[in-house]
């Protein structure tokens, strides 16, 4: 697993003054909306075994991540189908009092998932799942495949946050948005490449490290972009 700690050393030459703290939960916020947006962060988890009468399941996802939404789930080798809230209330309000082989799962939250009708038999390791995650609030790790594969994006964003705060050290609110622009960018290109689209991860900048906004805040070295 990559740390954030990491990640910290790779920000601070753009932020001069900046609390490493206060780095570290915004690289973990940004992560956290990288991961929401694109859904780039897939985990195919270990099967779950049903029981007879139980509806509700817990997601088996690693230490100190959360399941933003499930991606596909199979039942005893069959595709299910996703249902919403509201869905599922008005077409099958009895649902509860219904047993049969599950058919829709829904998520009820980044812990839980419910089956649909109410599964009628104990089957091992019948249900199937591929997530996309996300970190929690409180982690300190990110998956290294995934913090090697979507690095640009995760800095881009952290920088984006920081430069927008107002009345710092640091802050600047022109090179913000055009962090903004190219973090939106890798969020777009990351989605495509989960999805199977035939598109790598591009580095739009031509850098040293990470700073695109160095000649408009330092005329020492800039930066060149790919248009």
């Amino acid at each position: 697993m990559a740390t954030f700690d990491s990640l910290v050393k790779e920000i601070l030459p753009y932020v001069p003054g900046c609390p490493e703290t206060l780095v570290k939960s915004n690289l973990r916020a940004a992560t956290i909306e990288f991961c929401e947006k694109s859904k780039a962060y897939v985990q195919d988890l270990d099967a779950i075994t049903t029981s007879s009468g139980i509806y509700e399941y817990d997601f088996d996802q690693p230490t100190g991540t959360s399941v933003h939404s499930i991606l596909w789930a199979i039942y005893d080798g069959e595709d299910l189908d996703p249902i919403s809230p509201r869905s599922l209330e008005l077409n099958f309000p009895d649902w509860r009092d219904r047993s049969s082989t599950p058919k829709v799962y829904l998520q009820k939250d980044a812990n839980k998932f419910w089956l649909i009708p109410v599964p009628n038999s104990t089957l091992s390791n019948a249900i199937q799942l591929s997530v996309a995650l996300k970190p929690t609030r409180t982690a300190s790790t990110v998956s290294t495949l995934f913090s090697n594969d979507y690095r640009d994006g995760i800095l881009y964003g952290t920088l984006y946050r920081l430069l927008r705060m107002p009345s710092r050290a640091w802050s600047d609110i022109y090179a913000a948005a055009d962090y903004l622009g190219l973090f939106n960018q890798q969020v777009a290109d990351a989605e495509l490449r989960a999805r199977g689209g035939d598109l790598g991860v591009r580095r739009l900048v031509k850098y040293r490290g990470v700073g695109l906004t160095k000649r408009k805040r330092y005329k020492k070295y800039g930066m060149e972009l790919d248009y």
